[in-house]
């Protein structure tokens, strides 16, 4: 198997990415109790290890899988709602409601993509500019989880 082969299965989930509808959402709902299990079996320091080296394949293969496409941000790669989608979990107790309020706030974020998210996914067109705008988008939840919750 060659590495685009890789970077392409990888990069959508091994398939989630290209379900007909909402594929975005249904990544970042298979996100959430691999989150939980890390969250509830190993250190806040170990889920934060294995994110930012999850992020780090991540690029990598994003950026493999992208080469050759014209659009630069497809549908179909859904492995930057995975990194998002546990940023907005960091600070999130382990309750099942805090979680769903989580999904549904950085799916609202993701989807309306309000300032600043809107210039990292209108003006960088590259690997970098696909994880970023799911990272912001995290970001936002996380704060309003740190503030509200």
């Amino acid at each position: 198997m060659n590495i685009e082969k890789v970077s392409y299965y990888f990069s959508t989930s091994f398939g989630v990415g290209n379900t007909k509808f909402f594929p975005g959402t249904l990544a970042s709902l298979v996100t959430l109790p691999f989150v939980w299990l890390l969250k509830e079996f190993f250190s806040l320091d170990f889920f934060l290890i294995t994110l930012f080296f999850y992020s780090l394949t991540s690029y990598f293969l994003i950026k493999t899988c992208i080469k050759s496409t014209t659009n630069k941000d497809p549908k179909y790669i859904v492995a930057d709602e995975h990194i998002g989608q546990s940023i907005s979990l960091i600070f999130c107790d382990q309750v099942i409601i805090d979680y769903l309020i989580a999904f549904c706030l950085f799916r609202f974020f993701d989807i309306v993509k309000p300032f600043p998210i809107n210039l990292v996914d209108n003006k960088i067109k590259n690997a970098f500019g696909v994880i970023l705008d799911d990272v912001l988008a995290g970001v936002f939840v996380c704060l309003i989880t740190i503030y509200v919750f």
